[in-house]
């Protein structure tokens, strides 16, 4: 299984163009999946033709909330490759699910956890004011998490989705939220995923360059570098 970071402002591959938004793919499962769709579509298409990727290898599009730097790019991902299933919370606006349906896709809209394919499930949503659903992989060392922004907080979303699926948490990748939290509030944030036992840690697009400098004085060999182009090859499970 590979996760492959196909839009994120964290510059990476200088054949990459980069923006604010986040999109990664995740390949190697019984279905490819697109975690939300960047900013911008057409540079989403290029990122992807640059990394040898192409809208039609794609199954199942995951948006993680309804925030344009995440949605963006789904118009013209569904103009190459309407026939997907799209994931998104349950609150999103109806006119995203219009969308979808009138490109020929299926929307199916996400309030409590879901399946989405053997070793994949969904949150369900997560938060109050702006909700939002992550994306859990079950890996050979434990459980993936991705996460798009984390407005529900990353540490409720990686306590909620232990509980969830009672498997302990080799990763969290993607946006955390933390970018404008001081030291002293990022510490704590650090300190209370290490007591849930994360052990490796992938901040990127709103983590903020303080909190991915913090996490990596603190998780040292458990940091991952993520950012536009980056690639976390996981040993899948039989």
């Amino acid at each position: 299984m590979q996760i492959t970071v196909l839009y994120d402002n964290n510059a990476g591959d200088s054949q990459l163009e980069t923006a604010w938004g986040f999109a990664c793919m995740v390949e190697g499962l019984e279905q490819t999946i697109l975690f939300d769709t960047g900013g911008d579509g057409a540079m989403l298409l290029r990122n992807m033709a640059r990394l040898h990727r192409t809208p039609e290898q794609v199954d199942v599009v995951v948006l993680s909330h309804a925030h344009a730097d995440h949605t963006g790019g789904l118009a013209h991902f569904l103009d190459q490759n309407p026939d997907v299933t799209v994931y998104a919370p349950a609150s999103f606006p109806g006119s995203v699910r219009d969308a979808v349906i009138d490109a020929g896709g299926d929307f199916v809209a996400v309030d409590e956890s879901r399946r989405v394919c053997n070793r994949v499930r969904l949150t369900g949503e997560l938060g109050t004011n702006i909700k939002e659903i992550s994306l859990l992989i079950q890996g050979p060392e434990g459980l993936l998490v991705i996460t798009g922004c984390a407005h529900p907080g990353i540490v409720e979303i990686t306590r909620q989705s232990k509980q969830l699926t009672g498997l302990p948490v080799d990763l969290v990748m993607g946006g955390f939220h933390l970018g404008s939290m001081n030291a002293e509030k990022i510490g704590a944030i650090v300190a209370d995923l290490k007591a849930l036992g994360v052990r490796r840690v992938g901040p990127c697009h709103c983590s903020g360059d303080l909190a991915r400098r913090l996490f990596e004085e603190v998780y040292g060999p458990g940091y991952v570098p993520i950012a536009v182009g980056a690639q976390v090859a996981i040993e899948t499970v039989d």
